[in-house]
């Protein structure tokens, strides 16, 4: 018989008193399980008063811990991993605070877990909260020869083919399930990137080291997706993914893929993608482009860590 797991869920907040308050609510009418399960939210350095808020509304069923300062996805994320760790856990989730979990989404991916001891991350069917019957995430997988990746089942409805349990190469960091041994193999999120392409990295690190991902159709929750396409992209998303793409899938290949990532992080990723916010950016394109160059520019030059504002 597998051990028993005890699991820990990490929200990262930063402002957003709303959506995170709906997320721990979601959480909170979960189904009962026999398995323990400890909620963790951790504050990444919030600017008004939803954390005092928020622990005053949950104290008794939640577990508060803050940062001095916004150390952005990962830095956040490892602080409550680490704890999580430190206190037991032996089975992770990564959760964003703008999801609303499916009554059934503890029970299920604890079944998972205990079911399945030979994989060591999962990742749930997520529809978009505001367009419910639209999936954004249905397993997913690494376009490497693209420079990219891709979620399965992205702005489509359900259907047969999205409700089949299957191995995948991508998992979101919007709901990431991981047992503790894994963080004990590959290490934490890396905090260079500051913000996205961390679960891409994690993920690459992941198939490397053997490590089997798996998608859970049964296990649902919906998202407030952020950044979203077209003049939704704001400046800061732009200049992140920008930047991150190219450092994090060159990482560990050979001459012949890097040259060719060069080609896509130029061709593609700024050229192509300032051209068409030119086009479609609305009326802050400048800026938008502006936010692109700067990215494409600080993956060459090997800058990370938070964004440098230009004057």
């Amino acid at each position: 018989m597998p051990d028993a797991v005890h699991l820990w869920i990490v929200i990262l907040h930063y402002n957003g008193y709303a959506d995170t308050r709906a997320c721990l609510r979601s959480l909170l009418k979960a189904e009962k399980t026999e398995e323990p399960v400890n909620i963790l939210m951790v504050d990444n350095g919030s600017r008004d008063d939803s954390p005092a808020r928020l622990q005053t509304e949950f104290t008794a069923r939640v577990e508060f811990l803050s940062t001095s300062r916004n150390l952005g996805y990962a830095g956040g994320n490892n602080l409550g991993i680490q704890c999580a760790l430190n206190a037991g856990a032996n089975l992770i989730l990564l959760l964003n605070n703008d999801t609303i979990v499916a009554p059934d989404f503890i029970a299920t991916i604890l079944r998972a877990a205990t079911q399945q001891p030979e994989v060591g991350m999962w990742g749930g069917k997520i529809f978009y909260l505001d367009a419910p019957e639209r999936i954004w995430y249905a397993g997913g997988e690494m376009q490497t020869w693209l420079g990219r990746t891709r979620h399965f089942g992205f702005g489509q409805r359900d259907c047969a083919v999205l409700q089949r349990e299957r191995e995948v190469d991508f998992i979101t960091g919007c709901a990431m399930l991981a047992r503790a041994e894994v963080f004990a193999k590959l290490g934490l999120l890396d905090e260079t990137l500051f913000l996205y392409y961390e679960d891409v990295d994690f993920c690459q690190r992941a198939e490397r080291a053997g490590i089997i991902m798996r998608y859970l159709p049964n296990a649902v929750l919906r998202h407030k997706v952020g950044a979203g396409v077209g003049k939704q992209m704001t400046s800061d998303y732009l200049y992140y993914q920008t930047r991150n793409r190219y450092h994090v899938l060159q990482r560990g290949r050979g001459l012949i893929y890097k040259l060719w990532l060069l080609v896509l992080h130029l061709v593609v990723y700024t050229g192509v993608r300032m051209f068409l916010i030119a086009l479609h950016g609305g009326p802050n394109r400048l800026q938008k482009m502006r936010a692109i160059g700067q990215g494409a520019w600080d993956a060459l030059r090997r800058r990370y860590g938070p964004r440098l504002t230009l004057a």
